[in-house]
């Protein structure tokens, strides 16, 4: 009897270290996140001094791509590759590659522990164009949920950043990214704006046609009943700025899991509600988000279910 006890002491032992040795410190996550993507942001600051040496890639339905981009990934990809050479990474670029856009073959790592979900350049046609409006996305994801999620804008160093259960927040960079400010608290808060006073922002398919020319009747429909829709050229910085205030709604179809997983999670710690056109609860793999603060996000829903 002793030595199966014994033996079954030394089996709870072994069992309790495998899972330790998979217990990632969301803190140490999120560190990570933000000393990689601050790498990045320098890179891209420098490729977008010199567009026209860039090599540009046409991927189609998905938009384009720059060397930018794939300098960028790459960079991201091997640190954490470096400290966590067991977790699953999906990034822009490389999933391009592998999956060709059909989004919905990567479904699958809703079913694994740990997944890096990465948009190196989220908004790369404003890259190319000279625009400022375009940022770098770094989350993790539980059993395809997002655990934490950072959001950095190199062309004024603002960057978002939450931890699941821990609110969301934004410092400031400056001085070339030597210097950071103090976090500040993206306060949970309600939006008594009615529809017809709020400031909406959202995107298009890329992809024209049938689905096109129903987000765009969408579109004007929404443009008649607010006081103004923008088109910035980025979701996971509209989505930002809709947990920050800026903007009261944001909503698309058609997004990848690397242009909502960290601004998605930023935005709900941020008490701002998350959810595809039929209302059902935030996930990075749905077709559809929209993101806006109670109670303008009920009459939202209402008028989508009604439109669409």
């Amino acid at each position: 009897m002793a030595a199966t006890n014994t033996m079954k002491v030394t089996t709870t032992k072994k069992a309790a270290k495998k899972v330790a040795k998979k217990t990632v410190k969301r803190e140490e996550a999120l560190e990570l996140s933000m000393l990689l993507a601050v790498k990045a942001a320098k890179l891209l600051l420098l490729k977008q001094q010199k567009i026209s040496s860039l090599k540009i890639t046409n991927k189609k339905a998905q938009g384009i791509a720059s060397s930018a981009d794939t300098e960028s990934e790459a960079l991201i990809v091997d640190g954490i590759k470096a400290k966590y050479p067991d977790h699953f990474i999906l990034a822009e670029e490389t999933a391009y590659k592998e999956y060709m856009g059909q989004m919905d073959r990567y479904k699958f790592l809703k079913e694994k522990e740990w997944v890096w979900i990465i948009d190196p350049l989220d908004g790369t046609n404003n890259f190319l164009n000279g625009l400022d409006y375009y940022g770098i996305c770094i989350s993790l994801v539980n059993f395809g949920e997002p655990v934490t999620g950072l959001v950095l804008r190199p062309t004024n160093g603002e960057c978002f950043y939450a931890i699941k259960g821990k609110g969301s927040k934004l410092v400031n960079f400056s001085n070339s990214f030597k210097k950071k400010s103090k976090p500040v608290s993206l306060k949970k808060s309600t939006n008594k704006k009615s529809l017809c006073d709020s400031l909406l922002v959202t995107g298009f398919a890329t992809e024209k046609g049938p689905v096109f020319d129903r987000e765009f009747d969408l579109f004007k429909h929404m443009l008649g009943k607010s006081r103004g829709i923008r088109r910035m050229g980025s979701a996971a910085l509209d989505l930002c700025y809709v947990a920050r205030g800026v903007f009261d709604c944001f909503w698309e179809k058609g997004l990848a899991a690397w242009d909502v997983s960290a601004a998605g999670l930023i935005c709900l710690e941020a008490g701002v509600k998350v959810s595809d056109y039929e209302g059902q609860k935030f996930h990075p793999f749905q077709e559809t988000i929209v993101a806006s603060r109670a109670p303008l996000h009920k009459e939202i829903l209402s008028l989508f279910r009604n439109r669409l």
